[in-house]
């Protein structure tokens, strides 16, 4: 066995330093723990203290500013490989962000504005509509229920001309895609006076992960679709873009011609990527600032185009959530750091907000009698009813062993019922499963939720295909999966649900378990909830995940305000 896999990443970056600059290594290797530690955390960089870059500054050449192992940037560190990353990224962005959009009849634009947002509940969406009708690449921030979808839908409208433009809908998860196909089908089907041949052509339209788009296959994962062979595309819209790490938005606009608009959806308050990077809150807090259109000035009221921060559109007015809704209420508060308003809506909103304690055991107890009609549709054979109920009650946990902890419960619970044959049973009727590695072969992508169902044949795996279809994927060539009565908050990003269960990490006394539960995790948890939210804690931990706010790392706006040329000015 390879004795560099016993080793952490660090251990095998210092041992190869070892190998190549000796005299170098007391120096920097603990500056390279510290590095892949953060980068473990989500983080691009670490700051460094002045006397530490003093010394870094005599590392060389393992220590550089640019083309270097280890690259110095004023007070912060990187690994070379996240640094090019950020700077390739903020090139590109800028890149995209380059051709300038002439309107034709600009006149009948601001009139089409004006009917399809008519009142002032719409007035955010209008100006995000002509934000990205006059420049290439935009990016609209919004909490559930702005109207993201349906700014989309009358914004894609617009767009249709005599030459129907090639677009591509796309979201980081199979799930995520679906759900966004399924909401531009529903805001076409609410608007009045679109063309007929519009209409038809924008329905046809289908969400797809951004892994299929670009073509990334296993084992190599390496892009069908990259910077020397394009996407035939002139429009992509890219949902859930909070769910998106740095890399995999690179390889995405890097796929990407010029001319292609660009329009980025996500809301900045949710939980970032798992892998590193933030980039929806570093494109939405940055000063990075487009150049001034003067045709958007032509078909918006000047208090809205003051109102504007291009290439940004924010969504602040929720069409779901107003001030009688529980929901609604709470998550305002936690975006604003409220940690006392936020768990007073709990008494407020009794119905729609519960807190309370108990065991696994009871939790999963509880579970089984509000899922009845899922488990009756599963004892009818019933696919399409099960997916239906599939969604009602969803439990979250902050953590993964959590969630493994109340599905362990949750099997107890189906065996006494006599759903599980035996306590080692592998399949049962009533599994629901989540897939965890994206498999082109079967069209099964990490996210997907499928439940096993009893058929003729025996047991088989459905999962959704589109307009209310389901495929059948056999159990031997399943990808990886896991049980999914429960999972983590990240994997539930993308997704909404009737009633949303969240479980706390279990306490204790060191600092560990307060790691990660922070206002993001707790608004995102809240947010996948559109009638009830239920917390498995005290007030204590609520408020505690409530006060704590994790912010990711990252030099992306910093290297959007200096790239010049293909230089980078510090």
């Amino acid at each position: 066995m390879n004795e560099s896999t016993n080793h952490s990443p660090a251990e095998n970056v210092i041992a190869l330093l070892q190998d190549y600059t000796p005299h170098l290594i007391d120096q920097i290797s603990p500056f390279i723990s510290r590095l892949f530690n953060a980068l473990a955390n989500g983080h691009a960089f670490i700051f460094v203290h002045a006397d530490e870059a003093e010394l870094l500054a005599q590392a060389s050449p393992v220590v550089g500013q640019s083309d270097a192992p280890l690259v110095l940037w004023g007070n912060r560190l990187f690994l070379g490989r996240m640094f090019q990353l950020e700077y390739d990224l903020a090139n590109e962005i800028k890149r995209l962000s380059s051709p300038k959009h002439e309107l034709a009849q600009p006149e009948n634009i601001a009139l089409s504005l004006q009917n399809w947002f008519p009142d002032e509940r719409s007035r955010d969406q209008q100006t995000a509509a002509a934000l990205a009708l006059t420049q290439n690449f935009t990016v609209i921030s919004g909490g559930p229920g702005t109207g993201k979808t349906t700014t989309v839908a009358k914004l894609l409208a617009l767009l249709c001309g005599e030459q129907q433009p090639r677009i591509a809908l796309v979201a980081p998860t199979g799930k995520a895609a679906a759900r966004m196909s399924d909401a531009l089908k529903n805001a076409l089907s609410k608007m009045s006076g679109l063309p007929e041949n519009v209409a038809v052509f924008l329905a046809q339209l289908s969400g797809q992960t951004v892994h299929r788009l670009l073509g990334l296959k296993p084992p190599q994962m390496l892009p069908e679709y990259h910077a020397q062979h394009r996407l035939p595309l002139d429009i992509v819209v890219v949902d859930e873009v909070s769910m998106l790490d740095s890399y995999l938005l690179l390889q995405l606009l890097q796929a990407l011609p010029t001319h292609c608009r660009v329009i980025l959806l996500g809301d900045e308050n949710q939980l970032p990527s798992v892998n590193a990077g933030a980039v929806l809150s570093a494109l939405v807090r940055s000063r990075f600032r487009l150049p001034e259109n003067t045709q958007i000035q032509q078909i918006l009221s000047s208090k809205q185009y003051e109102m504007l921060t291009p290439p940004v559109a924010k969504l602040t007015i929720s069409q779901r959530f107003d001030d009688n809704s529980g929901i609604g209420c709470v998550a305002k508060a936690v975006v604003a750091g409220d940690a006392n308003l936020a768990w007073a809506q709990f008494s407020r909103f009794p119905d729609q907000l519960i807190a309370q304690q108990k065991t696994p055991e009871q939790q999963a107890n509880l579970l089984y009698q509000q899922q009845q009609n899922y488990w009756q549709a599963i004892d009818n054979q019933d696919i399409q009813t099960a997916f239906s109920h599939q969604t009602d009650v969803v439990v979250l946990a902050a953590r993964r062993a959590d969630a493994e902890l109340f599905n362990q419960a949750y099997r107890k619970v189906l065996q006494r019922y006599g759903r599980i044959a035996q306590p080692d049973t592998v399949w049962f009727a009533g599994q629901m499963l989540l897939i965890t590695r994206n498999d082109p072969a079967t069209n099964l992508y990490n996210g997907d939720i499928g439940i096993v169902m009893r058929q003729d044949i025996g047991l088989t795996a459905y999962f959704f295909d589109s307009e209310n279809t389901f495929r059948a994927v056999p159990l031997s060539r399943l990808p990886a999966h896991e049980l999914a009565f429960a999972m983590t908050v990240h994997k539930s990003q993308g997704s909404e649900y009737e009633e949303v269960w969240l479980i706390p990490p279990k306490k204790s006394e060191d600092d560990e378990s307060k790691q990660g539960f922070n206002r993001s995790l707790l608004y995102t948890a809240i947010t996948r909830a559109k009638q009830k939210f239920v917390y498995w804690g005290d007030e204590t931990s609520f408020q505690a995940a409530c006060n704590n706010q994790e912010t990711r790392r990252t030099a992306l706006a910093q290297f959007l305000l200096k790239i010049d040329g293909n230089s980078i000015n510090q």
